[in-house]
């Protein structure tokens, strides 16, 4: 009866230790995860004023006014000489 007390004993001390283990790892990863949280949202901000930054910076009329001031380039008078290039996505890049 004795040896069954001690064993039940060390049972009951063993499944604690789990316990608290598991706990004390919940809690670890918790904290992880706010944090990790915490960084998604800074890197959303960051990328969201990065996107607003980015569609200033290729707004028509500013690209056109450093065209003007900066690299002296000035319209064509006559319309045949412009030429409008736009982007081919009918051919695979990827090969």
């Amino acid at each position: 009866m004795i040896k069954l007390n001690i064993f039940l004993f060390v049972i009951v001390i063993i499944c604690g230790l789990g316990i608290v283990t598991a706990r004390y790892e919940a809690r670890k990863l918790f904290i992880e995860q706010e944090k990790e949280q915490k960084l998604t949202e800074q890197l959303e901000t960051e990328w969201s004023q990065l996107q607003l930054e980015q569609s200033t910076l290729a707004m028509p009329a500013r690209v056109e006014k450093i065209a003007r001031k900066e690299l002296n380039m000035i319209t064509p008078p006559v319309t045949e000489n412009i030429l409008v290039i736009r982007p081919d996505y009918s051919t695979d890049t990827a090969e």
